[in-house]
């Protein structure tokens, strides 16, 4: 019997006060921040055995921001292979961005396509962060 890994969207805010799911004692923390942003505090960091973070912007294609303030390739690779370790591992994961809407929105979008069971928290993913995830598991979408 497989065991279910759960996955939450949480805001900068929330990991700050300590407002999200309990993961119980395997669990990582995946941090989004914009460029040259502070990340601030982590209130229950005892909870978390892994924190990774991440910087790249929360704009689309389209947004006419320089391709290195987006999401690369490598970081798209980085977050599919922390999902990958943490589903392994057995481990849940709540992951955060400035709002904890779209692009840790995203992540958790793609981790329900792995196989994790995502909260019922409120998101609305950046698109790019989503398509370059899906393409590092191979995965099309229109």
């Amino acid at each position: 019997m497989s065991m279910i890994r759960f996955i939450e969207n949480v805001s900068k805010s929330d990991v700050a006060t300590g407002f999200h799911m309990d993961p119980g004692p395997n669990a990582m923390l995946i941090r989004i921040q914009d460029p040259a942003t502070f990340f601030g505090c982590i209130k229950h960091k005892h909870m978390f055995k892994e924190v990774h973070e991440f910087e790249f912007l929360d704009a689309e294609d389209e947004d006419g921001f320089e391709d290195e303030c987006k999401i690369s390739d490598e970081q798209a690779q980085q977050l599919v292979g922390l999902l990958l370790y943490a589903k392994e591992n057995h481990m849940n994961v709540v992951v955060h961005c400035h709002a904890g809407i779209c692009r840790s929105g995203a992540v958790v979008e793609v981790a329900t396509m792995m196989g994790f069971t995502a909260s019922d928290r409120y998101r609305q993913p950046n698109l790019r962060v989503k398509h370059k995830m899906m393409k590092v598991l191979g995965l099309t979408y229109e």
